[in-house]
């Protein structure tokens, strides 16, 4: 025979009239360890996970909201965000990292450097002789790395014109170099 439960009592703090202290508390003894397991399975290292689930819950105590209603999606949006500011994060190290080292190379001659400047100045050149939306198009895929759908929708355009676009620029562009190679 099933006995009825009795109700608890209340808490003598109401969920909404928590001090953030406790929320945050409250949040980490429920969401600690799957937050463990989706870094787990989104990390690039073991040695990452902790300190992305830390990273969470620093932003939800710099938070100060009162009220969330879904928590636990408010929560792993959180989560999701801090990965993909760690990612980026990360790749601007290691870019950085890579530009260091390409700088610090003692390989790089006063010759190479002027040569450089040369080819630099003439790719200039060129890119100002080119037609307003060629040049813009070409700067979109190559400095700014857009596909040509991307380039296609901001220039209002087809994506077969952003294509003969690029190559009307890389062909003036290839002319331009070469020219000065053979001269």
């Amino acid at each position: 025979m099933a006995t009825e439960r009795q109700p608890l009592p209340p808490s003598p703090v109401q969920p909404d009239r928590q001090d953030p202290r406790s929320r945050l508390e409250n949040l980490a003894r429920r969401y600690y360890s799957p937050l463990m397991a989706y870094f787990r399975k989104r990390a690039r290292s073991p040695e990452e996970v902790q300190d992305l689930v830390q990273q969470v819950f620093l932003r939800l105590s710099q938070h100060n909201r009162q009220e969330v209603h879904n928590p636990e999606g408010y929560l792993f949006q959180t989560a999701s965000n801090t990965l993909k500011d760690h990612y980026r994060s990360a790749a601007v190290r290691e870019r950085f990292a890579r530009d260091q080292s390409l700088a610090d190379r003692s390989d790089l001659s006063p010759e190479r450097v002027l040569l450089g400047r040369e080819q630099l100045g003439l790719l200039v050149g060129a890119l100002r002789q080119l037609p307003e939306r060629t040049r813009d198009v070409f700067m979109l895929r190559c400095f700014e790395g857009l596909k040509s759908p991307e380039i296609a929708h901001l220039q209002g355009i087809s994506v077969r014109a952003v294509e003969k676009h690029m190559n009307k620029a890389l062909a003036h562009i290839g002319q331009a170099l070469g020219s000065q190679e053979e001269g």
